[in-house]
Protein backbone atom coordinates (compact mmCIF):
# COMPACT_ATOMS: atom_id res chain seq x y z
CA UNK A 1 0.00 0.00 0.00
CA UNK A 2 1.19 3.75 0.06
CA UNK A 3 3.22 4.92 2.60
CA UNK A 4 0.88 8.02 2.89
CA UNK A 5 3.61 10.12 5.32
CA UNK A 6 0.82 13.00 5.85
CA UNK A 7 -1.72 14.68 7.97
CA UNK A 8 -4.91 13.72 6.04
CA UNK A 9 -7.53 16.71 5.52
CA UNK A 10 -11.05 16.49 5.76
CA UNK A 11 -12.87 14.18 3.33
CA UNK A 12 -13.67 15.83 -0.23
CA UNK A 13 -14.88 14.37 -3.20
CA UNK A 14 -12.17 12.69 -6.15
CA UNK A 15 -12.25 12.21 -9.55
CA UNK A 16 -11.02 9.33 -10.98
CA UNK A 17 -7.52 8.81 -12.77
CA UNK A 18 -7.10 4.99 -13.97
CA UNK A 19 -4.49 4.80 -17.07
CA UNK A 20 -6.16 2.74 -19.35
CA UNK A 21 -4.80 -0.65 -21.15
CA UNK A 22 -3.22 0.15 -24.23
CA UNK A 23 -5.48 -1.35 -27.01
CA UNK A 24 -2.58 -2.46 -29.49
CA UNK A 25 0.87 -1.99 -27.86
CA UNK A 26 3.46 -2.95 -31.04
CA UNK A 27 6.26 -5.12 -30.10
CA UNK A 28 8.93 -2.97 -28.60
CA UNK A 29 12.59 -2.66 -31.06
CA UNK A 30 14.91 -4.68 -31.04
CA UNK A 31 18.00 -2.62 -28.74
CA UNK A 32 21.00 -3.77 -28.25
CA UNK A 33 22.63 -0.34 -27.13
CA UNK A 34 21.94 1.91 -24.58
CA UNK A 35 19.64 3.84 -26.41
CA UNK A 36 17.61 3.21 -30.08
CA UNK A 37 15.01 4.76 -31.84
CA UNK A 38 12.45 3.98 -34.92
CA UNK A 39 10.01 6.50 -36.35
CA UNK A 40 8.18 6.56 -39.62
CA UNK A 41 9.73 9.36 -41.15
CA UNK A 42 13.13 11.86 -40.57
CA UNK A 43 13.65 15.17 -41.14
CA UNK A 44 17.17 16.00 -39.85
CA UNK A 45 18.70 19.55 -40.33
CA UNK A 46 21.58 20.57 -38.38
CA UNK A 47 21.28 21.00 -34.69
CA UNK A 48 17.66 19.76 -35.27
CA UNK A 49 16.12 16.29 -35.52
CA UNK A 50 12.39 15.65 -36.05
CA UNK A 51 10.81 11.83 -35.86
CA UNK A 52 7.12 11.00 -36.46
CA UNK A 53 5.67 7.84 -34.97
CA UNK A 54 8.76 7.33 -32.62
CA UNK A 55 9.63 4.45 -30.53
CA UNK A 56 12.57 4.94 -28.32
CA UNK A 57 14.10 2.19 -26.08
CA UNK A 58 16.41 2.85 -23.41
CA UNK A 59 17.91 -0.45 -21.76
CA UNK A 60 19.89 1.83 -19.16
CA UNK A 61 17.36 0.92 -16.16
CA UNK A 62 16.02 -2.31 -17.51
CA UNK A 63 13.91 -1.77 -20.36
CA UNK A 64 12.20 1.88 -20.51
CA UNK A 65 10.01 2.83 -23.70
CA UNK A 66 8.79 5.96 -25.00
CA UNK A 67 6.01 6.28 -27.59
CA UNK A 68 4.75 9.18 -29.52
CA UNK A 69 3.63 10.77 -32.52
CA UNK A 70 6.32 13.24 -33.05
CA UNK A 71 9.58 14.21 -31.25
CA UNK A 72 11.84 16.87 -31.95
CA UNK A 73 15.46 16.90 -30.74
CA UNK A 74 17.71 20.10 -30.84
CA UNK A 75 21.67 20.27 -30.47
CA UNK A 76 25.06 18.51 -31.79
CA UNK A 77 24.37 15.49 -29.62
CA UNK A 78 21.48 14.40 -29.57
CA UNK A 79 21.78 11.12 -27.27
CA UNK A 80 22.46 14.64 -24.76
CA UNK A 81 19.66 16.74 -25.34
CA UNK A 82 15.93 17.75 -24.43
CA UNK A 83 14.04 15.93 -26.78
CA UNK A 84 9.64 17.44 -27.13
CA UNK A 85 7.31 14.49 -27.65
CA UNK A 86 3.57 15.75 -28.79
CA UNK A 87 0.47 13.57 -29.27
CA UNK A 88 -0.17 10.52 -27.83
CA UNK A 89 2.56 10.10 -25.48
CA UNK A 90 2.84 6.45 -23.68
CA UNK A 91 5.94 5.66 -21.34
CA UNK A 92 6.44 1.82 -20.22
CA UNK A 93 8.53 1.40 -17.71
CA UNK A 94 9.62 -1.62 -15.09
CA UNK A 95 7.80 0.64 -12.23
CA UNK A 96 4.43 1.05 -14.32
CA UNK A 97 3.16 3.26 -17.33
CA UNK A 98 2.43 7.01 -18.28
CA UNK A 99 0.70 8.87 -20.55
CA UNK A 100 0.03 12.27 -21.30
CA UNK A 101 -0.56 15.10 -24.46
CA UNK A 102 2.99 16.05 -24.25
CA UNK A 103 6.23 15.45 -23.03
CA UNK A 104 9.59 16.92 -22.30
CA UNK A 105 12.57 14.44 -21.95
CA UNK A 106 15.86 14.71 -20.90
CA UNK A 107 18.37 12.93 -22.43
CA UNK A 108 22.17 12.88 -20.45
CA UNK A 109 25.03 10.35 -21.94
CA UNK A 110 22.36 8.18 -24.13
CA UNK A 111 19.91 7.07 -21.21
CA UNK A 112 16.19 9.29 -19.89
CA UNK A 113 17.45 11.36 -17.00
CA UNK A 114 14.26 12.74 -16.31
CA UNK A 115 10.98 13.83 -18.02
CA UNK A 116 7.97 16.46 -17.47
CA UNK A 117 4.58 15.02 -18.89
CA UNK A 118 1.78 17.19 -19.67
CA UNK A 119 -1.93 16.54 -19.99
CA UNK A 120 -5.69 17.08 -19.38
CA UNK A 121 -4.34 15.42 -17.38
CA UNK A 122 -0.99 13.01 -17.84
CA UNK A 123 -1.87 10.11 -15.46
CA UNK A 124 0.66 7.14 -14.45
CA UNK A 125 0.34 3.87 -12.40
CA UNK A 126 2.51 1.89 -10.58
CA UNK A 127 2.34 -1.76 -9.71
CA UNK A 128 3.05 -1.89 -5.68
CA UNK A 129 4.71 -5.34 -4.32
CA UNK A 130 1.33 -6.25 -2.83
CA UNK A 131 0.19 -6.92 -6.24
CA UNK A 132 -1.88 -3.48 -5.92
CA UNK A 133 -1.73 -0.78 -8.37
CA UNK A 134 -1.50 2.95 -7.67
CA UNK A 135 -2.86 5.83 -9.84
CA UNK A 136 -1.75 9.18 -10.15
CA UNK A 137 -3.12 12.22 -12.82
CA UNK A 138 -1.97 15.99 -13.05
CA UNK A 139 -1.56 19.08 -14.70
CA UNK A 140 1.72 18.06 -14.89
CA UNK A 141 4.28 14.94 -13.73
CA UNK A 142 7.72 15.38 -13.50
CA UNK A 143 9.92 11.85 -13.40
CA UNK A 144 13.39 11.78 -12.58
CA UNK A 145 14.80 8.71 -13.23
CA UNK A 146 17.66 8.87 -11.17
CA UNK A 147 15.93 8.98 -8.03
CA UNK A 148 12.96 7.46 -9.06
CA UNK A 149 10.80 9.91 -8.04
CA UNK A 150 7.22 11.54 -9.28
CA UNK A 151 6.47 15.06 -8.67
CA UNK A 152 2.84 15.77 -9.23
CA UNK A 153 2.03 19.33 -9.55
CA UNK A 154 -1.36 21.29 -10.47
CA UNK A 155 -4.65 19.59 -9.25
CA UNK A 156 -2.65 16.23 -7.99
CA UNK A 157 -4.51 13.11 -6.99
CA UNK A 158 -2.93 9.51 -6.26
CA UNK A 159 -4.77 6.78 -4.95
CA UNK A 160 -3.68 3.02 -3.78
CA UNK A 161 -7.70 1.78 -4.41
CA UNK A 162 -7.88 2.00 -0.21
CA UNK A 163 -6.06 5.78 0.26
CA UNK A 164 -6.78 8.55 -2.00
CA UNK A 165 -5.45 12.25 -1.59
CA UNK A 166 -5.53 15.32 -3.99
CA UNK A 167 -3.31 18.70 -3.59
CA UNK A 168 -1.88 21.05 -5.92
CA UNK A 169 1.43 18.86 -5.59
CA UNK A 170 2.42 15.73 -4.41
CA UNK A 171 5.85 13.98 -4.63
CA UNK A 172 5.70 10.34 -4.91
CA UNK A 173 9.11 7.92 -4.08
CA UNK A 174 8.30 5.06 -6.20
CA UNK A 175 11.21 2.79 -4.74
CA UNK A 176 9.59 3.20 -1.02
CA UNK A 177 6.49 4.16 -2.14
CA UNK A 178 6.59 7.02 0.13
CA UNK A 179 3.99 10.14 -0.55
CA UNK A 180 4.39 14.38 0.54
CA UNK A 181 2.19 16.34 -0.34
CA UNK A 182 1.85 20.23 -0.06
CA UNK A 183 0.09 23.56 -1.41
CA UNK A 184 1.75 25.47 -3.79
CA UNK A 185 3.25 28.93 -2.45
CA UNK A 186 0.53 31.26 -2.08
CA UNK A 187 -2.01 28.67 -2.50
CA UNK A 188 -4.95 28.44 0.62
CA UNK A 189 -5.73 24.85 -0.75
CA UNK A 190 -5.23 22.59 1.92
CA UNK A 191 -4.24 18.60 0.70
CA UNK A 192 -7.58 16.51 0.94
CA UNK A 193 -7.56 12.53 2.01
CA UNK A 194 -9.99 9.97 1.86
CA UNK A 195 -9.44 6.54 3.38
CA UNK A 196 -12.21 3.93 2.05
CA UNK A 197 -13.44 0.93 3.22
CA UNK A 198 -12.30 -2.37 1.65
CA UNK A 199 -11.12 -5.93 2.29
CA UNK A 200 -9.05 -6.61 5.00
CA UNK A 201 -6.42 -7.77 3.62
CA UNK A 202 -6.48 -4.77 1.12
CA UNK A 203 -7.06 -1.90 3.22
CA UNK A 204 -5.27 -2.45 6.80
CA UNK A 205 -2.30 -1.81 5.47
CA UNK A 206 -0.18 0.35 8.57
CA UNK A 207 0.56 4.15 7.24
CA UNK A 208 3.83 4.82 7.39
CA UNK A 209 4.88 7.95 8.13
CA UNK A 210 8.19 10.03 7.01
Amino acid sequence: MLALGLALGLAAPLRGGVVQADEATPDAPVCHEPLCYTASRLDAQPNRLILYDIDIVDTTRGVSRILADRAEATGLDIGSSDWVLTGHVRVFMPEGQLQADRATVQFADKRIDSMTAEGSPAQFQHRLEDGQTAHGHANAITFNMQHNELQLNGDGWLSDGCNEITSSHIAYEIDTQRVRADSAPGDSARVHGTIRTGAANQCNSVIRRP
